[in-house]
Order: C-alpha cells, then sequence, then structure tokens
C-alpha cells in the first residue's frame, strides 16, 4: 500500500510539473531558462525536480510521450478496439491522437515554432524523440498482427519500414493540422483517412506482387 501511494504522489506531481510547464510557456511565450528558475516557481527544490526529470528538454520530451500513451490507452481499451482491423485501428488512433493535440493546440503550436525558428531545416524535434519512440512500438506490434492476418503484405527490405513510413505519416498529420483553418478542422479530418488509407493500400497486397511472383514463377520454371 505504500509503494502504490508513492508511486501516486510521484505521478501526482510529475502532471503537476508538466501542467505548470505548460501554463508557464503560454503565459510567458517562451520556455522557462533553468531548472532553477522553473523549480523557485512551483515551489520547488531543484533537487526534487531532479528526481522527477534530468533536465527541462526531459520534461518536453515526457509531455508529448504522455500524450501519446494516453491516446493510445483510450484507444485500445474501447470495446471495439479488438475487432477492428489494422488499417481501422490506425485511423482510430491517429483521430484520437490530434483529439488530444486539440485540448493544447496553442503549447504544440508554440513547440512545432520554437523549433523552425532554430532549426530551420527538416529534423525530428527533441521534444517528439520519445514519442517517436512509444509510437513505433505501437506500430510495430500492429503491423506484425496484420501481418500474421494477411492484412498487409510482407515484403523483403520493405515491411521493415513500415513502421516508420506510420511515424512519418504522423508527422504529416500533425503538420497539416496545425495549419488548418478550416471548421472544425475538418481537412485535417480528411487527411487523416486519405493518408492512413493510402498507407494500408501501399503496404496491402497489389497488382505489383502478383507481378513480381509471376516473374519469378518463370524465372525458376524455364
Amino acid at each position: 500500500m505504500q509503494t502504490k501511494a508513492v508511486h501516486s504522489g510521484f505521478k501526482y506531481m510529475t502532471s503537476k510539473l508538466i501542467d505548470s510547464y505548460i501554463e508557464y510557456t503560454l503565459t510567458h511565450q517562451k520556455s522557462p531558462s533553468s531548472v532553477y528558475e522553473f523549480a523557485k516557481l512551483v515551489n520547488m527544490a531543484e533537487t526534487e525536480f531532479y528526481s522527477h526529470y534530468a533536465s527541462l528538454e526531459a520534461l518536453e520530451m515526457d509531455i508529448f510521450k504522455q500524450w501519446l500513451i494516453q491516446t493510445r490507452d483510450a484507444v485500445t481499451q474501447t470495446e471495439v478496439y479488438a475487432q477492428y482491423s489494422a488499417r481501422e485501428k490506425m485511423l482510430a488512433f491517429f483521430f484520437g491522437w490530434i483529439e488530444k493535440l486539440k485540448q493544447q493546440r496553442s503549447f504544440v503550436k508554440y513547440m512545432f515554432e520554437r523549433k523552425a525558428r532554430h532549426l530551420p531545416v527538416p529534423q525530428l524535434p527533441v521534444f517528439l524523440k520519445s514519442t517517436r519512440e512509444s509510437f513505433l512500438e505501437y506500430a510495430r506490434q500492429l503491423v506484425t498482427d496484420a501481418m500474421d492476418k494477411n492484412e498487409i503484405n510482407e515484403r523483403k527490405y520493405i515491411s521493415d519500414k513500415y513502421d516508420e513510413a506510420l511515424w512519418a505519416n504522423l508527422l504529416f498529420v500533425m503538420g497539416f493540422w496545425l495549419k488548418d483553418s478550416s471548421n472544425a478542422f475538418e481537412k485535417t479530418d480528411e487527411a487523416i483517412e486519405r493518408s492512413v488509407n493510402l498507407a494500408f493500400d501501399l503496404m496491402g497486397r497489389s497488382p505489383l506482387d502478383s507481378m513480381i511472383e509471376f516473374g519469378k514463377f518463370l524465372f525458376q520454371n524455364r
């Protein structure tokens, strides 16, 4: 019971740090300049902050990672999720992810704009590194299950990259959403539908697969 209480208290403090960090950033339109400054703001000793995060960058990474985990859990724990195809599962995740980001759109926009100011060249923002790892873990399992059920096609040298392709798709949707000015972000909904469906169409069996297999047959029986 004591261990559970300690874990609950740790989780509560982590959540408080995240909320305070977002509030500070949006209020001042800048990130705290140091751990000392931020710890003082939340009435916490600097050493206590380090018991939760190694740096402010680590806190930023955890913000997006926690949102992704919450999205994954909310989607996968619905009654109908187990009945979905891999395509439907990924669509549900993408829609859930954007709904989660909508709750903190101003902060998300600030973080991406800050990244663009400091890293104008295409490069994964540091604050998304842990999010990427968590998403790839989820995507790999989904892809493996989909191949076992013949929902998508296994291709030598290519199928190992399916998870990365889905991550690139997620980044595309996030970028599209941040620029979307349509009512209720309806254009983003369409972008999700079209891009995820295209991804699974490409991963699924196609006429090209049949052509390759026929070519192999002819070669082996010449």
